[in-house]
């Protein structure tokens, strides 16, 4: 098992600064309106995009982080957890461990079904 040793206030200033960015795409592409921030979004979709901010986090990791078992998903867990504490909305109320595995879940497996010698091997 790969233990990745990130302090939670650390996970959650990153994933802050992805959400960001991920709200200023959204303004680029005329989804929100320019003047939008997050206190603005409502609670599905901050849940939302602060997922897909997780997904983007993820995928700037290693491989070898998701061939091998590791603890990313109980820190992308706690990160949205304390991040939702922070911003004090019901969406996250409900936000399981579960879930979280929920998102890394498909990334292992896409490098499950391309094999390791072939996602390695083209890098």
């Amino acid at each position: 098992m790969i233990e990745i040793r990130i302090p939670t206030s650390a996970a959650v200033l990153l994933l802050k600064e992805k959400i960001v960015l991920e709200l200023q795409a959204l303004q680029k592409a005329d989804i929100f309106p320019e003047e939008f921030s997050i206190s603005d979004l409502t609670d599905n979709e901050l849940l939302s995009i602060t997922e897909t901010a997780a997904l983007d986090l993820i995928f700037t990791l290693p491989a070898e982080i998701y061939v091998a078992e590791s603890n990313i998903a109980i820190i992308i867990y706690r990160a949205i957890r304390t991040f939702a504490v922070e911003q004090q909305r019901n969406a996250f109320e409900n936000y399981t461990k579960e879930r979280a595995e929920a998102l890394v879940k498909p990334i292992k497996n896409l490098f499950t079904v391309y094999g390791e010698k072939e996602v390695f091997g083209r890098n």
